[in-house]
């Protein structure tokens, strides 16, 4: 069903690849730069390493190593609530899409460390070992609380990102090739992106999978089901993104830049 107007959502592709491109390697250097290597500084550490994906720090204790991994998802958790917030505020088309790319990204890689460190035991909350937040007594019982927090914080988070992009470009039929775009094709170039940026890194391939593979493929994986959230009721509403070739250009500029200088690590020691 559509309104009386024919009002329907147009995405241009171009765009949403720009946009891709843009915020990949804002979002990767908000969590390893400004939460895991900014902790590290503040918490009197030293940076030995400073990848794409990973942080190498020289931390002055485990309650500093400890803060140090919490800071990243952290980092993530606050940013996706002001996104959040902004995003119930502005009013264009190309503002509201980019603050629920933020918000919903964001808040999807804070939960999904959750649900990562629970199923694998590795990662930023790992319990055990001397990794993460480890070594915490009863590791078997963390993992499972980790696993529970963040698969139902993921799953009510795909459902928000769903809601609120209804609120954005409509419901019905009509609205499926533009909820597609939004979400599949953002969703790919972020984790080609991610990837290919990571495959320069001097550690290996546990970076690019544990890392910017987990992140990206895993971490946005909620992107899929919301492109596939289309009811065959509904009205489409007019949101219009644009082609908007200087977006495009800052977004391939941005993602060779981070790959070309974070990609191979950059050694601080």
């Amino acid at each position: 069903m559509t309104d009386a107007s024919g009002a329907q959502p147009h995405i241009d592709r171009l765009t949403i690849v720009g946009l891709g491109l843009l915020l990949m390697p804002l979002m990767t250097m908000a969590h390893e730069i400004g939460g895991h290597a900014a902790a590290c500084i503040a918490t009197g550490g030293a940076i030995r390493n400073l990848g794409a994906f990973y942080v190498d720090c020289a931390a002055p204790g485990d309650g500093a190593r400890r803060i140090v991994a919490l800071a990243g998802m952290g980092m993530d958790a606050a940013l996706g609530l002001l996104a959040y917030a902004m995003w119930r505020r502005v009013r264009g088309d190309l503002a509201r899409l980019v603050c629920w790319y933020l918000w919903l990204c964001l808040s999807f890689s804070a939960a999904g460390y959750f649900l990562f460190s629970g199923v694998a035991g590795i990662g930023d909350l790992a319990p055990a070992g001397n990794d993460g937040i480890g070594p915490l007594p009863q590791a078997r019982l963390w993992r499972l609380a980790f696993t529970a927090i963040g698969g139902m914080s993921y799953f009510l988070l795909v459902r928000a990102g769903m809601a609120a992009l209804a609120t954005m470009i409509g419901q019905g039929l009509a609205t499926r090739r533009a909820r597609r775009c939004i979400a599949h094709l953002f969703y790919a170039v972020v984790c080609m992106a991610a990837i290919a940026a990571s495959i320069p890194n001097p550690v290996g391939l546990f970076i690019t999978l544990a890392s910017a593979g987990a992140a990206s493929l895993g971490g946005k994986a909620g992107l899929i089901s919301i492109g596939y959230a289309t009811r065959e009721q509904g009205t489409p509403r007019a949101f219009v993104i644009s082609r908007n070739v200087p977006l495009l250009v800052l977004g391939i500029a941005a993602s060779l830049a981070f790959a070309a200088v974070l990609g191979p690590t950059m050694v601080l020691r």
